[in-house]
This record gives structure tokens, sequence and C-alpha cells, in this order.
């Protein structure tokens, strides 16, 4: 279950699968910062996971790990990568400036022809998340991982 690539993260997985007073709110925060990440690989799993987390009785920790990390093993694809950053900008596109909109366009154009990143896409948005103070995105897994 617990795939060492990141200190950080696999602690904070030790922690809430161990943790005995086992609070749904605990996977909802984390959910919080790899939601982005999932969906940029597949809105499917990104709804199983919604779905998982629906349940307020249970504690299904090692279902939500195992789900995230099979999610984020896949190959990102075209598609749900821009389906993602469309709704990262969602929490720009009423403060950004003309020239900023016009510039993540432009990315997102140059990204869907083929003559763009992902990664050029990203560091615009977390630019933005920077400057704008968007604490959820900046804490954010997507632009992390």
């Amino acid at each position: 279950m617990l795939e060492v690539k990141d200190k950080n993260l696999s602690a904070i997985k030790c922690q809430n699968a161990t943790n005995e007073t086992k609070h749904l709110k605990l996977l909802e925060k984390e959910w919080g910062r790899y939601k982005y990440a999932i969906l940029e690989k597949s809105a499917a799993d990104y709804q199983v996971i919604r779905n998982l987390l629906k349940d307020k009785t249970s504690y299904p920790v090692r279902e939500f790990y195992r789900l995230i990390e099979d999610a984020l093993s896949k190959e990102t694809q075209p598609g749900a990568a821009e389906n993602a950053a469309q709704h990262v900008w969602g929490y720009f596109k009423n403060k950004a400036t003309p020239q900023e909109r016009k510039a993540f366009e432009k990315s997102m154009r140059n990204y869907r022809n083929g003559t763009g990143s992902l990664a050029t896409v990203k560091r615009q948005l977390h630019k933005l998340a920077m400057k704008y103070e968007e604490k959820y995105l900046v804490q954010s897994l997507y632009f992390y991982i």
C-alpha cells in the first residue's frame, strides 16, 4: 500500500492509516490535495474516489490510497489533463487579467495541438495560484506530482 516515492507523502499515508480516531475528515483533506492530480489522469477514477468518500460512516483508508496510487500510475491523457487544467483555471477566470487569460488560452491551445507542453500550462496555473493566493491550490499536489 505505501510505496515510498516521497517521504512526506508516505508519512501522511502512515499517519492516516494508523490514526486511532479514524475521522473521514482526514481522508477528505487528503482528497483535496490529490483531486486535481487524479482528475488529470482519469475522470472515472476521480468519480470513484469521490463516491468512496460519500459514505460518512466508514474510514476506507486502504481503498482510498490504493485508488489514488492506481490512478497516479496511469499515463496522462491529453483530454483528461486539459479537463483538470480547465478546472484549476476556474479559480482564476473571474480574477485574471485579460493578458493572463490570453496567455492561458494560448498555452492550452498549444498543448492541445502538440506545440506546447502540459508543464507550461501547469507552471502558468501555479504562478496564478501564487499571485491570487489560492491557498487550496498552492497546497494541492497537482503542481508537484
